[in-house]
């Protein structure tokens, strides 16, 4: 951004004159928000918003982010006008002062720490966000065997074959090339918009779809599948039994299920930074789960690899991963198949 000089303090008193621009920047300086987050937070149509945002970007006092069709922003004028914003930011912070006379600007803020609420971990919103960095994050492998020896299971080729949570398409990867058709489905658009791009173009032979969707409603036909992977995906689910009893619905008789899951850990900082439900699951768990869903022929097997993230400013954050570098945690493998009988 441009430094302002004292000539340009005209226009920018002008920007700055409306309330509800102040509301705006007041909010993007707490928090990152996508424009439909912003209007919900500010009770306001999003189209009466979009107009002050204009006048706002045109003043170069926003920051933007794009994750797939999200546009996600915030306020450059935080720093106490030391930095990029010059006299804007001096500006700011002398109105900032006075928000709190705003009549809005309490119920705006209650209506902001409402929806961070409701964006926490698990929601698709919460993964759109992270979807720009989630190679970075959550897709961190020792050596790939476990994404190679999960899609193996889904053998022999020239099947129709879904990876489910497929986030950007890290284990979908694998199942190109091996499948006629892949399915890959996630709950973020943002997420597949990224495993789009990683898997174009796709290998000869294999078509490619990309579905928006929850695990527990999965937006596949009854026994579409000859196979299904999610890899890495349950840990972030409250509950297995729904997930996995759709994973049985769409796979059709003699169908295999594959599950690639973390052993349980204690990395707690991976619920914040990755949006992790439970710290791994027990793989007597997920044994029991595909066994209630209906999956017959159950087994685990361990992998010879390892997830090996680490946690985003580590050396500042004493609950994180060490010091040392990523952590390298176990994972594990367990598939079943559905009946071939008349009553599969």
């Amino acid at each position: 951004m441009t430094v302002l000089s004292p000539h340009d303090l005209p226009a920018l008193l002008k920007v700055l004159a409306d309330p509800t621009r102040l509301r705006i920047l007041a909010l993007l300086e707490l928090e990152e928000l996508s424009v439909g987050e912003l209007s919900r937070a500010l009770g306001l149509a999003q189209s009466r918003v979009s107009n002050h945002l204009r006048v706002l970007r045109e003043a170069e006092l926003l920051r933007e982010r794009h994750v797939g069709a999200s546009t996600y922003l915030r306020s450059r004028l935080a720093g106490g006008g030391n930095g990029e914003a010059g006299h804007a930011a001096r500006l700011w912070n002398s109105l900032r002062e006075g928000l709190a006379e705003l009549p809005e600007h309490e119920a705006d803020r209650f209506r902001l720490s409402d929806l961070l609420a409701q964006r926490g971990p698990g929601t698709a919103e919460f993964f759109d966000a992270l979807a720009g960095d989630w190679d970075k994050l959550g897709a961190l492998f020792q050596t790939g065997q476990a994404r190679h020896r999960a899609a193996a299971h889904l053998l022999p080729k020239g099947l129709v074959l879904a990876d489910l949570g497929c986030g950007t398409g890290y284990m979908a990867r694998a199942l190109a090339g091996l499948a006629t058709h892949l399915i890959c489905v996630d709950r973020s658009q943002g997420m597949l918009d990224a495993a789009r791009k990683r898997l174009d173009p796709a290998p000869t032979g294999t078509h490619i779809e990309f579905r928006t969707g929850e695990l527990d409603a999965l937006p596949i036909a009854d026994g579409e599948l000859d196979g299904a992977l999610v890899g890495m995906v349950l840990h972030h689910l409250e509950g297995l039994d729904g997930a996995l009893g759709e994973m049985r619905r769409v796979l059709r008789p003699g169908g295999t299920a594959v599950v690639l899951e973390l052993a349980p850990h204690r990395e707690e900082w991976m619920h914040r930074a990755l949006g992790d439900r439970h710290l791994g699951l027990e793989a007597g768990d997920v044994v029991a789960a595909l066994r209630r869903a209906g999956f017959e022929d159950v087994r685990l097997e361990t992998v010879d690899d390892r997830y090996c993230p680490s946690a985003p400013g580590s050396e500042d954050d004493s609950t994180s991963a060490s010091e040392s570098g990523p952590v390298a945690l176990p994972l594990y493998i367990v598939r079943g198949r559905v009946h071939t009988g008349p009553d599969a």
